[in-house]
């Protein structure tokens, strides 16, 4: 098992994946496409990181991160963005050392933390990630201004 930095070739491979994650959490409209995604990446402000997970030559997964300032740490913080798994590479300890090489990642660059969002009714995602520690923010709640309200507040 090893991690790979994608590569533009590699937008579609990820595009698919994206898909599969949308699918299986309920997401009701998935709007990316590679477009958006080569940009996201590879454009000159790039918005996210991603690695690939190797297993062989096979893409077993995916994880992707982007980064944030912690407003009362004084630091920067990463962001999990998402974490993918195919089904037939699930069960091997594949999340759990996509987590620890995040992690890592998070460490050297003198992160405090790292977080994400989950489907609240996914039981096995919520028992993985309390097996590695992670804490729901109980104090905290995720508001979204968007669609037609993001239009109305920007006064269009």
């Amino acid at each position: 098992m090893k991690f790979k930095d994608l590569a533009t070739t590699d937008i579609n491979t990820l595009l698919d994946m994206l898909l599969d994650l949308g699918k299986s959490d309920g997401v009701a409209e998935i709007r990316t496409d590679a477009v958006a995604l080569e940009l996201a990446l590879f454009g000159d402000h790039p918005a996210i990181s991603a690695k690939f997970v190797m297993m062989d030559d096979a893409v077993a997964g995916f994880v992707i991160y982007s980064w944030k300032w912690g407003t009362f740490t004084g630091v920067r913080d990463m962001y999990m963005q998402a974490i993918y798994v195919r089904p037939e590479f699930r069960r091997q300890g594949l999340g759990l050392t996509i987590m620890q090489h995040l992690a890592s990642i998070a460490v050297d660059e003198g992160c405090s933390r790292i977080e994400w969002l989950t489907v609240k009714d996914k039981q096995m995602s919520k028992e993985f990630y309390d097996s590695i520690g992670a804490v729901e923010a109980s104090h905290m709640m995720v508001r979204r201004v968007q669609g037609d309200a993001l239009r109305k507040l920007a006064g269009l």
